[in-house]
């Protein structure tokens, strides 16, 4: 997974949050840890610094790696955020128009795996031919529009296809507001000059 930019997405202020939240946990994290210590008569010469600042750490890590991992996906929090969930398995139409900078006319199919955290995503696209994974993305939410996901990838053609190459390319995809399907259209380096279009819906 690698990371990708949101617009107009408050990131340092989600973080400052989460570290405001673990400075206010500090003096009864601090006072538990002193008690604990006093009840088990235990005396490690400690300063009330370590006591507290090893917690207080802690409590950071573990309140990012929530938020990271499940808490962003809470529906009202999201809205906010203006954060859409793509997490799943898609179904992927494909066409594409030109090839090796000819007109060309053929349909094609793939499955679509995302793997989405609050700081990271993976886009893998995956055909009879070969698979994709994307190495950047963005994502701009237009209102009453949908998510606008821009990532760039790389294609790696499976052993038998002696005819291709690996190569890498763009795509842009507008999903709906519920983030229940998408469309767009893809583009590959110069070395193929290939153009096409995809239309994306969610299977799982």
């Amino acid at each position: 997974m690698h990371d990708y930019s949101i617009d107009r997405h408050p990131k340092e202020k989600v973080l400052f949050f989460l570290a405001l939240i673990a400075i206010a946990a500090a003096p009864p994290i601090k006072e538990l840890a002193e008690f604990l210590v006093l009840s088990l008569e235990a005396n490690i010469g400690w300063s009330s610094a370590p006591v507290v600042a090893v917690p207080v750490f802690g409590l950071f890590a573990g309140l990012y790696f929530l938020f990271d991992k499940f808490l962003w996906k809470i529906p009202w929090l999201r809205k906010v955020l203006l954060v859409p969930d793509l997490n799943g398995k898609w179904v992927c139409k494909g066409h594409t128009n030109l090839k090796n900078a000819e007109v060309v006319d053929y349909d094609w199919d793939a499955t679509i795996s995302i793997t989405q955290s609050w700081s990271k995503i993976l886009i893998h696209l995956k055909t009879k031919q070969s698979e994709s994974k994307s190495i950047s993305a963005s994502i701009y939410h237009e209102a009453g529009v949908g998510y606008r996901v821009l990532y760039q990838y790389n294609n790696r053609p499976n052993t038998d296809e002696l005819d291709l190459s690996n190569h890498s390319g763009s795509a842009e995809l507008l999903f709906s507001e519920n983030a229940e399907s998408a469309s767009g259209s893809y583009y590959t380096d110069r070395h193929r000059t290939t153009v096409g279009t995809m239309s994306l819906k969610r299977e799982s």
